[in-house]
């Protein structure tokens, strides 16, 4: 038995499969001596090993040219209930909990949406997302501003330490939640008017605190994994 295990995933593009071989669950069964791990267990297992920072650092180099390869690590169900975890919080983040940061509208924490959208329809619409600035005019990334009147504040560092493809949640929400123009056509994408939050612009305010929550909780638990790989002798 060796100490890291080509995934052994099926080939195929469609239908109702689990994607891995038989052959690789009994490499599994063989290893933990546990004929209970089912397929969905190594999936479970798989994604939270492929978060582990030991992980990512030995295989960084590979990940960009060959197909992963993942260790057995000394303890299974640590990356399996790590994994699943993560796998809630990553495919369920519009239902997550919201982080508590603060609201401020015009100077006030407005934490519950109080202003009606009817009366004062611009009061949280996006006009260009960005960080904030500090006294010195540098980044502060403790606060994000949602447009001159309206402004998350007290965001932790742990919001910032988790990251896909190098940038955290909120950045993707930043480059992402923007006004494009479509010179050809001339039409402008204005993310106000996406269905999420065109008739409750408050909507926003609460993505954007689940997202900051998806990022500290899978800072939290990428933080409480033991090491991935087997210890050399």
């Amino acid at each position: 038995m060796t100490d890291t295990l080509d995934l052994g995933l099926d080939d195929v593009s469609s239908g109702d499969r689990d994607n891995l071989t038989d052959w690789c669950l009994e490499q599994f069964h063989e290893h933990y001596g546990n004929d209970a791990i089912s397929k969905d267990d190594i999936w479970e297992y798989l994604y939270g090993v492929m978060h582990a920072p030991d992980w990512r650092e030995k295989y960084k180099h590979d990940l960009q040219r060959n197909l992963p390869r993942v260790s057995f690590a000394p303890d299974f169900e640590a990356f399996r209930a790590a994994g699943r975890k993560l796998m809630d919080l990553h495919t369920g983040y519009d239902e997550v909990p919201e982080h508590p940061v603060d609201c401020r509208l015009d100077g006030e924490i407005d934490n519950d949406g109080a202003i009606d959208p009817t009366t004062d329809p611009d009061a949280y619409r996006i006009d260009k997302l960005a960080w904030g600035k500090g006294a010195d005019k540098t980044q502060d990334r403790s606060i994000l501003e949602i447009n001159p009147r309206c402004r998350l504040v007290d965001i932790p560092d742990s919001a910032h330490t988790y990251t896909i493809s190098g940038r955290s949640p909120l950045q993707w929400a930043i480059d992402s939640l923007r006004h494009k123009l479509d010179k050809p056509s001339g039409i402008t994408d204005d993310p106000n008017e996406w269905e999420v939050w065109a008739d409750d612009p408050y909507n926003l305010i609460r993505h954007l605190r689940r997202l900051i929550h998806v990022s500290v909780e899978s800072a939290r638990v990428i933080g409480e994994l033991p090491p991935s790989l087997p210890i050399e002798a």
